[in-house]
This record gives C-alpha cells, sequence and structure tokens, in this order.
C-alpha cells in the first residue's frame, strides 16, 4: 500500500505551517490589493470640473462658491444661505475625480 498524505497522518506541526503561510499568501495578496482607484488629473480639470458640477446641482448650484485647486487638494470658499448648501458642495468636491482632499471654508449664513 502507498503512502497517502491526509490531514490525520500530518503532524500537528506540519498543519500549523501548511496553514500559516496559506493565512500570509492571503494577507499579502488581499493586504496589497488597492483601496480605491487614483486617478491623477491637472488641477486646472479638476477645478473646472469642480465648478461645473456644483452649478449644475440643485442644491448648491444657486451659490457663488469659489474653487481653487493645489496637488489635487480642493479649496472652497465663499457664504452660502445654509449649512445644508455647504455640505452639498463638499461632497461633490469629494466625489470628482482626481480630488485627493477638500477644504471646505464655505461659511454659512450670508
Amino acid at each position: 500500500m502507498a503512502n497517502v498524505w491526509t490531514c490525520g497522518s500530518m503532524s500537528r506541526a506540519m498543519q500549523i505551517a501548511l496553514g500559516s503561510a496559506a493565512m500570509a499568501t492571503m494577507i499579502a495578496i488581499v493586504g496589497c490589493a488597492p483601496k480605491h482607484v487614483v486617478v491623477t488629473r491637472d488641477d486646472s480639470a479638476i477645478t473646472q470640473d469642480v465648478q461645473a458640477r456644483i452649478h449644475a446641482d440643485p442644491t448648491a448650484g444657486g451659490a457663488t462658491i469659489g474653487v481653487d485647486t493645489k496637488a489635487g487638494v480642493v479649496s472652497l470658499n465663499g457664504a452660502v444661505a445654509s449649512d445644508h448648501i455647504r455640505n452639498s458642495a463638499e461632497r461633490i468636491a469629494r466625489d470628482t475625480p482626481g480630488v485627493r482632499s477638500v477644504d471646505n471654508n464655505v461659511r454659512f449664513g450670508r
């Protein structure tokens, strides 16, 4: 009868070693996967895109909000009638491709 390896015939140390190796491989694969797609865009293109999106938004569209972008960081400036408009403008900027972060300096209460 030939030697056949089964889980029952493997030593406990061998089972632990193989399990640990499998776990380390899975952690390496999952841990190295990108969390989200990173989009690199020109700052002026990001600024224009954010401005267009704010203008098209039914909530923030009527507000005068200044937009400036440096190295993917969008700065929002101005004064709006409500905190809801302020938060909407920030959400729009954050959701724009290429934006790394948003500095929301918009004040509410004209």
